[in-house]
């Protein structure tokens, strides 16, 4: 009988026919609430479903795929039915299922998935949100060494508990990082996992400093580049505010095909009017770009950039300063 592995990841208790060591275990005696599972994926879905270069969304059912890995179907939030390519690595199943099929499946859910990272503060979860490339995981790894916990990196999923406020559910304590920012980490990037054979981006595990336990949303803040000497906050209203969340739902380009939009736009304008959320504007040159990823504009480096954005929204906050001793966490 083939081996059953139990996950916990974005709120969910996963169930999957193959090991993913980047996931918590699962802590609930309790059905799954979603399976991954190996089965025939469709080369399409019906013609009457239009769909894009790598993916086809339609209610209740969305099939995606990458050449030389898979092809995917999530099935109503209730499981991820995978097709693997010949001679396929376990690693690239993972990666790949993690992100299109697993944002699709929060989807289906009534989730909010935003792309964005998250921090543990004394006031909850704060929402690193922002484009490819606009410093995400790189500023939650910088308040990572001043001794705060890391909620989730990338997908921030957000939900309403039993009494009406907004969760972020824990992701998983693993990051993907460039060798610039491993090694301002004080790790040796060469030690590390490459995300695939042929990338420079790294996986960087941090199971000490990881949150497992969901928490209330205080504060969103949107990551942008523009023409500024220095970084810029100031805070988003109104329909402006919105927008941003639209824009920033993980795979905002599904929700219409899946059939969500419109409790999807339910759940992202309670948001909108509940949770401040403020822009951060930094420079595009200077110290903040990241030399081993030439193609990655502007991207955050662990530098006076980045701590220059850190500052700013420790202040904003009302967190504490900056620790020379780092790995010490922030009590909550």
């Amino acid at each position: 009988m083939a081996s059953i592995y139990n996950y916990q990841v974005y709120g969910l208790k996963v169930e999957s026919w193959i090991p993913f060591p980047e996931l918590p275990p699962a802590r609930l005696n309790a059905p799954a609430d979603a399976v991954f599972r190996l089965g025939e994926v469709p080369a399409r879905l019906p013609d009457d479903h239009p769909g894009v270069a790598w993916c086809q969304p339609a209610p209740g059912r969305l099939l995606s795929w990458v050449d030389g890995v898979a092809r995917f179907l999530v099935v109503d939030g209730r499981e991820i039915i995978v097709q693997p390519a010949p001679g396929v690595a376990e690693s690239d199943l993972r990666l790949f299922l993690l992100c299109t099929p697993m944002g699709g499946l929060l989807l289906q859910r009534g989730l909010l998935p935003l792309h964005a990272s998250a921090i543990v503060t004394p006031r909850g979860a704060v929402v690193f949100m922002g484009d490819c490339g606009a410093g995400k995981s790189t500023l939650a790894a910088c308040f990572r060494q001043r001794g705060f916990r890391v909620q989730t990196d990338d997908i921030s999923v957000v939900s309403a508990d039993g009494d009406g406020r907004f969760m972020v559910s824990p992701g998983y304590p693993q990051m993907k990082l460039w060798p610039d920012a491993v090694a301002r980490l004080g790790e040796d990037a060469a030690a590390l996992a490459r995300l695939r054979p042929n990338q420079e981006k790294r996986t960087f595990r941090f199971l000490a400093e990881f949150n497992a336990h969901p928490l209330p949303l205080a504060q969103i803040y949107l990551l942008k580049i523009g023409p500024v000497r220095a970084p810029v906050l100031q805070a988003i209203q109104g329909t402006e505010k919105l927008a941003a969340l639209l824009r920033h739902t993980y795979r905002s380009e599904l929700v219409r095909g899946l059939g969500v939009a419109a409790p999807h736009f339910q759940t992202v304008a309670q948001v909108a009017d509940r949770i401040p959320v403020a822009e951060i504007i930094r420079p595009e040159t200077g110290g903040g770009r990241d030399k081993s990823a030439p193609g990655d504009r502007g991207l955050l480096s662990m530098d006076a950039s980045v701590a220059g954005v850190a500052d700013l929204i420790a202040q904003d906050l009302g967190l504490p300063p900056a620790r020379k001793t780092e790995r010490e966490h922030v009590k909550i």
